[in-house]
């Protein structure tokens, strides 16, 4: 366990982070921190905006993954969060396993949500304890089991690839909605 995740600033993963992603590491952390003061420019204006939501805007294989784990695991390690929803494009659920393997510093219990939707909800059920709990799920299941993750009741939500949500008016995008609007905590990857 890394020892220096009292300071927000550490980032609780298993790898030395690039200049690109500690900047968005810790941007999203200011954005989150409503005790921190805004910070203000040179004419005192706020230039820091306190909000529950984030986007990691990133070109892909910039390390959108490894960033959002170390935000992941900040929250956690700060009690702040004790589930994360992951909502990503089918073919890359099993992309989230593989790095939460490799680089989250921190306790965690991980279920892909798949087979039939009886089984998914059945895994989203029994998915609870001490360490972080983490969902994976596909964009299309995600509003299929909306009733079941609502009771389940998320604390962070990432969607990867998020322009996949597109139109707004989609049954991924409405659920998604009030899945994040419910959760204290949500931000988008894409590029």
């Amino acid at each position: 366990m890394n020892e220096t995740t009292n300071n927000p600033l550490a980032m609780p993963i298993r790898a030395a982070p690039f200049a690109h992603q500690t900047a968005a590491y810790n941007a999203a952390l200011d954005a989150f921190d409503e005790t921190a003061p805004p910070k203000l420019d040179e004419d005192g204006k706020p230039v820091s905006i306190k909000s529950h939501g984030y986007a990691l805007l990133m070109e892909m294989g910039l390390g959108k993954s490894i960033t959002s784990i170390a935000i992941e695991g900040n929250l956690y390690l700060n009690k702040l969060i004790r589930k994360t929803l992951i909502v990503a494009p089918l073919s890359i659920l099993g992309v989230w396993e593989e790095e939460h393997r490799k680089f989250a510093d921190f306790d965690y219990t991980l279920a892909i949500l798949d087979g039939s939707l009886a089984k998914k909800a059945d895994t989203l059920r029994h998915l609870d304890g001490k360490p972080l709990q983490v969902a994976v799920v596909n964009y299309e299941s995600c509003w299929r089991l909306e009733t079941e993750i609502l009771k389940w009741k998320p604390d962070l939500v990432i969607c990867d690839e998020g322009h996949k949500i597109k139109p707004h008016n989609s049954n991924a995008s409405k659920a998604l909605h009030r899945i994040g609007a419910a959760a204290g905590y949500r931000w988008d990857g894409h590029h």
